[in-house]
């Protein structure tokens, strides 16, 4: 597998974090745990580096069930590095 291109979805909780390999297992997080720890504060995707690629936008639709949508990718430079 490239590591280049693996990623991870991030919930923010505010005292801590949970990374998952899939959206629909971060949105299936947040729906288990919801009584117990509320809707997390933020969500995002990063790349194997760290790099933050772009931000979720977390939505309730009022019966449990919630939906990560991403936003606008988030540009940071140049993936490719000078020969010289």
């Amino acid at each position: 597998m490239r590591r280049d291109v693996v990623t991870e979805v991030i919930l923010d909780y505010g005292d801590f974090v949970e990374n998952f390999a899939t959206v629909l297992e971060a949105q299936d997080y947040i729906e288990n745990n919801y009584d117990e720890l509320g809707e997390p504060l933020a969500a995002w995707l990063e790349d194997a580096n760290g790099r933050k690629k772009w931000d979720y936008r977390i939505v309730d639709d009022g019966a449990g069930q919630f939906t990560l949508i991403a936003g606008d990718c988030i540009r940071q430079g140049s993936f490719y590095k000078a020969i010289h």
